[in-house]
């Protein structure tokens, strides 16, 4: 049995499925898919049909275009001009899709590994990071026709209510769907981050373009109160990377696939990092 993560995939069927060939994944193998599967890419339906195929042996964890296109399903937001959504939104069964995509996680931790799509600031432990990725699950994993109480959040008005940049960083006191907002920003958008772990949503570069006054959040120096992290973190999103990190323990999974470069599988009982060029 092996365990093979993979990369921001973002609709690119034909290259996933030649993936997995080339590394021979069967049914004894697991996957590890670090978010963005849709959207950019030409076949966003078909990938999540396959995907969801494999849900007795794939653990999935939301990216930002995963959730943008929930919040156009349930949250009563509009497709983009640059959004390859169309025939996902108009298929029979995009109601069982978003359904049974939502339930899905935004963090996931085994074997020494995380895997997550953006990152995990240097400001929370890996048990505070589960906790607060909790907080958000069980908003938008909610089952359907559950009473809630009045403070409560429902899945459809958290999506309605997702999108923004603020607060750009975190305080614990933090509550509704500021909290919220906050918490799924670090996970699934988070590139650079200030000495006070201050997110930058403008700059989309490499490591050669960081901003003064910012670093990458895997460089970010933990307090002195955190515990330095035992887990190698495995993420994506970040395609201007294109694998290069330069710290041995932040795997870097986006290496820009729908952008005409590669897909790419980490094999988390090697370290053998397998890619598939675009087609």
């Amino acid at each position: 049995m092996a365990t093979y993560a993979i990369g921001d995939i973002q609709g690119c069927l034909r290259e996933f499925d030649s993936l997995l060939e080339t590394i021979s994944f069967s049914a004894h193998d697991e996957l590890w898919l670090a978010g963005d599967l849709i959207n950019r890419g030409p076949q966003s339906l078909q990938l999540l049909r396959r995907v969801k195929s494999f849900s007795g042996q794939c653990q999935i964890v939301l990216g930002n275009h995963d959730l943008h296109f929930l919040a156009i399903l349930f949250g009563g937001h509009k497709a983009s001009s640059k959004d390859t959504f169309e025939e996902l939104l108009q298929a029979p069964d995009v109601y069982e899709i978003g359904h049974w995509l939502r339930k899905q996680k935004l963090v996931h931790r085994d074997i020494g590994h995380i895997v997550v799509h953006a990152g995990i600031p240097g400001v929370w432990s890996s048990t505070q990071a589960f906790a607060y990725a909790a907080e958000v699950e069980a908003v938008i994993g909610q089952d359907e026709g559950v009473a809630l109480s009045a403070d409560e959040l429902s899945y459809k008005e958290f999506f309605a209510e997702m999108y923004g940049n603020k607060p750009p960083y975190w305080e614990p006191s933090l509550i509704g769907m500021d909290r919220l907002r906050t918490i799924t920003n670090y996970f699934t958008r988070m590139r650079y981050v200030d000495a006070a772990c201050t997110m930058n949503f403008v700059e989309k570069g490499g490591l050669e373009s960081t901003p003064n006054g910012f670093m990458p959040w895997f460089e970010f120096a933990p307090s002195q109160n955190l515990q330095v992290r035992a887990e190698k973190i495995l993420f994506g999103h970040w395609a201007s990377l294109n694998g290069v990190t330069h710290t041995p323990n932040h795997i870097a999974l986006d290496t820009g696939c729908v952008w005409g470069r590669s897909l790419t599988a980490y094999c988390l009982e090697t370290g053998k990092i397998t890619r598939q060029s675009a087609y």
